[in-house]
């Protein structure tokens, strides 16, 4: 059964939208609106400017303009969507477009400054130009004495431009046909502003230094004002100033935002209603036109008005009636989050959306007919057992969420056990409106979220959300007419629990609708809590797995089943290492070592990490900062015990922090061009060796007996690893701020522009060198070699394969939008990711693809290779663990 708080909101999604709706009945059976329909649409991609608040369309009853990506305007009949005309394409490209009285403006950038034209909306001929000058961008919305609406406004009676947006504040008002000046005027000072068109006037909103919130009315010709109300904000502090915001309608009808008040207004700035009356619905009356497209409005838990939120998913296009100021409104097919309402004429409304794949401009008709019962919701807290969550942990109790049986929060019978929450998001009339709507959703998901892709099937979306709080799992789910969604803090839960909820939602609403069943999949996937961004490490058929939210996942290697878990970091892991028998965890400001068998604590000590941690021969080295934010650094090494063993702190700075223990020594750059040899048991120093200049950061690699170094100065060194003597030295054109690679009796070194150098490891021979044009931000060069090939990743957004002979280019592989980690060689294949997230594995040999696996979110690791599989680590919380099929 519903609340009767949901009994009056589903009441209201029968209320009647528009003014002078037909009453009449037939046979006896009254007709009422029933649902907005969708008459034409038509591609409108081009995204508002922000500066100018302006949209790429604009709507009049005479027609509709949209703007092109290529800088022209398509005029489209209003009616039937059909294409009239257009303005052909033109170089600067269109910052906005209005449409009043039978005139298009239009806004274009040029040679830095904004000009403005009208045209007949008819004909598309031009009427006029003018170029405007438009000062200040940069003002605070909440900051008195400035504006901060849109900086063009367009009515039957002129174009308003806001020239000036800081006191003094400057108007000033163009002919609509002829683009001349008819009036300026300068705003009194000391206040905060905003404004919104009509069709004949502008309506502003201040909130001034007396703390009074006023609403006005000022001619769009002459700038003179028309009337003035105050309106009684309940938020007003002394020496504060609310953020505002206004919407308006041809006709007058407003809707004003100041802090957390909400105020509707009619024509003439009678005050209709305030937020929390405005929700109050009870039976349906005479409506206004509308107003605007958002979330369906609901009251408040505090006594306000929610009119900004996630419940429930579609939009919905809201009016008030101008007699009680009570809102109504009809929902569409489309998420409320990704529409906006572009205007309403002649009985339609047309409404902007920006679901992926291409921004529309839709025309809804109100469609009338018998009164529908009212629509029946199923209680969220049935749709699962207890049962049903003993799957994932046993004693979970229901309890109803505070939006009554639209959701449900499954309690943990522990404190420290995960909530999940299920929310019926939607129940539509038919199952076809369910399907465009999730279809809607699931793809803006897919473009600003992470999924899983190892769940997704028809109907069932997996995504990751990222909150506050951190990682949270989220499943959608489309089962006939109904959207349901699944989230927790525990993405094991969601995963477990998810399919559970489909199989009961199917049974209900689609029996004998069976799942499908997804294809047997290669290797396995496991749902971390959060990001995974450090290497997983591999040992003793276990998977080692660290994610940012501080949780330690131990796996077996080859099936992905847990062996352990440990919440053993913070909220942010700086690193973690396996040897000996331990794992070593590093975050919130602490060390701690945990049994490798069983994730028991076996010592914890109070120490930041700064760069990554490295354990052998039964010590752990880890570089520390004191502040955080120091340039200078420690090295400190504990041993098996937890015990501290010494330190070691050079005077220059230390920029790249990561040590190397090699046999007897431990190895590490600095930031001030030296790089330093210790002795493993006692830190003392046993060699220093001057790679690069007193700025230079220096990184190296060990071969055998020779220590390789660069430096950001551009010096190329191999250096004995016993006394720190210099065997040769070289130099490159290039700022060199990587590890250097060796193989095959080759030092292959790279800048951060793209170059690749090979040297001969054992005189320093300069044999090639190799650019690759381009640029991505944070490019970082890498190199794997395999089957007497160089593969590194460019920032011209491509792998290549290098002759390791002649550095000649042999085969190349896009990568997207660019190379995000790898390439890692092993076994006769390559392994590198993209941004994307698409994980790809070669056959080093023939540069053959054998997969590109899409990982739903971006690969934050390095490719792991062991024991047959692959394993990477995403920002969606996953551990992938793919088979290599080696040779």
């Amino acid at each position: 059964m519903l609340t009767a708080r949901r009994r009056r909101s589903m009441a209201l999604l029968c209320a009647v939208v528009l003014a002078a709706c037909p009453a009449a009945a037939v046979t006896g059976v009254p007709r009422v609106p029933v649902e907005w329909r969708a008459v034409w649409s038509v591609p409108a991609e081009t995204e508002f400017e922000p500066f100018l608040q302006a949209q790429g369309h604009a709507v009049s009853g005479q027609a509709v303009a949209v703007a092109t990506r290529e800088g022209g305007v398509r005029i489209h009949d209003a009616r039937t969507g059909a294409l009239r005309h257009a303005l052909p394409a033109d170089p600067a490209p269109v910052g906005g477009v209005w449409a009043a009285a039978g005139v298009l403006v239009v806004a274009r950038q040029a040679a830095g400054e904004r000009v403005l034209a009208g045209h007949d909306l008819a004909t598309g001929a031009l009427l006029w130009r003018r170029t405007i000058t438009l000062a200040d961008p940069e003002a605070r919305t909440d900051e008195v004495g400035s504006y901060h609406g849109p900086r063009i406004m367009v009515t039957g009676r002129g174009v308003v431009v806001a020239e000036r947006v800081t006191d003094p504040v400057r108007l000033q008002s163009l002919d609509l046909r002829t683009g001349t000046v008819t009036a300026q005027a300068t705003r009194p000072g000391g206040c905060a502003l905003t404004g919104a068109a009509t069709a004949r006037s502008v309506t502003l909103l201040s909130h001034c230094a007396d703390d009074e919130l006023r609403l006005s009315s000022i001619d769009a010709r002459t700038l003179r004002q028309d009337w003035a109300r105050p309106l009684p904000s309940t938020n007003s502090v002394k020496g504060a100033h609310p953020p505002l915001r206004i919407r308006a309608n041809a006709d007058g009808y407003v809707h004003a935002t100041a802090g957390g008040d909400d105020f509707f207004c009619g024509p003439g700035g009678r005050l209709l209603s305030t937020g929390p009356q405005a929700v109050q619905v009870t039976h349906p009356g005479p409506r206004s036109p509308l107003l605007y497209a958002g979330p369906h409005p609901a009251a408040g838990r505090h006594g306000g008005a929610g009119l900004d939120g996630s419940w429930p998913l579609p939009a919905h296009l809201i009016s008030v009636d101008p007699r009680t100021g009570r809102l109504g409104g009809l929902p569409i097919d489309l998420p409320a989050d990704l529409v906006s309402l572009a205007g309403a004429s002649g009985g339609l409304a047309f409404v902007h959306s920006t679901v992926p794949g291409g921004g529309r401009l839709t025309a809804y008709r109100l469609v009338h007919g018998p009164a529908r019962l009212e629509i029946a919701w199923p209680d969220a807290c049935a749709l699962l057992t207890g049962r049903d969550l003993a799957a994932f942990a046993a004693g979970y109790r229901a309890a109803r969420g505070p939006d009554g049986t639209a959701t449900c929060d499954w309690i943990p019978p522990t404190d420290d056990g995960a909530v999940i929450t299920l929310s019926v998001d939607w129940v539509a009339p038919s199952e076809a409106q369910a399907h465009r709507l999730y279809t809607a959703a699931t793809a803006a998901v897919r473009r600003t979220g992470e999924i899983d892709p190892t769940t997704e099937a028809p109907g069932f979306l997996t995504y990751t959300v990222h909150r506050p709080n951190g990682l949270h799992g989220a499943t959608t789910i489309l089962a006939g007419r109904v959207i349901a969604r699944l989230t927790s803090s525990s993405r094991q839960a969601v995963r477990i629990i998810s399919p559970l909820l489909r199989d009961n939602l199917l049974a209900r609403y689609r029996p004998g609708v069976r799942a499908p069943v997804p294809a047997p999949e290669r290797g396995w996937s496991f749902p971390a809590d959060a990001a995974i961004r450090t290497d997983p490490v591999v040992a003793g058929g276990v998977v080692h797995a660290a994610d940012s939210g501080g949780t330690v996942s131990a796996l077996d290697a080859a099936t992905g089943a847990v062996r352990w878990r440990s919440r053993a970091g913070g909220a942010d892991m700086d690193g973690h290492a396996v040897a000996d028998g331990i794992v070593y965890v590093a975050g919130a400001g602490r060390v701690v070592a945990l049994d490798a068998a069983t994730g028991r604590p076996r010592w914890s000590r109070g120490t930041s990490a700064s760069g990554d941690l490295v354990a052998a021969n039964g010590r752990l080295h880890l570089w520390t900062r004191r502040p955080a934010w120091s340039a200078t650094a420690a090295l400190v090494t504990f041993g098996a015990g937890g015990e501290r063993l010494w330190s070691f702190q050079p005077s220059g700075p230390m920029l790249n922090t990561d040590p190397v223990v090699t046999g007897d020594v431990v190895l590490a750059g600095s930031g001030h061009g030296v790089l330093y040899a210790l002795a493993p048991a006692t830190g003392a120093e046993r060699w220093r060796f001057r790679a690069g200049g007193k700025t230079d950061r220096v990184q190296l690699v060990r071969s055998g007996a020779t220590v390789y170094a660069v430096s950001t100065g551009g010096g190329v060194h191999a250096v004995d690893a016993g006394s720190g003597e210099a065997r040769w030295s070289a130099r490159v054109p290039g700022a060199v701020a990587f590890p250097p690679v060796v193989a095959a009796g080759t030092v292959y070194a790279g800048d951060d522009h793209g170059a690749t150098y090979a040297f001969d490891a054992a005189t320093g021979k300069r044999l090639w060198d190799f650019r690759a044009e381009g640029y991505q931000p944070l490019y970082r060069w890498t190199a794997a070699v395999a089957s007497g090939l160089v593969f590194t990743a460019g920032p011209d957004r491509t792998l290549y394969a290098l002759d390791a002979a002649t550095g000649g280019v042999r085969r190349r592989l896009p990568l997207g939008k660019g190379h995000q980690s790898g390439p890692v060689a092993a076994h006769g294949l390559v392994h590198v990711a993209d941004r994307e997230g698409t994980l790809h594995t070669l056959d080093a040999a023939t540069g053959a693809v054998r997969s590109a696996f899409r990982t739903g979110g971006t690969v934050e690791t390095n490719p792991v290779v062991a024991g047959g599989f692959v394993y990477a680590g995403s920002s969606n919380g996953n551990v992938y663990a793919r088979p290599t099929g080696d040779r």
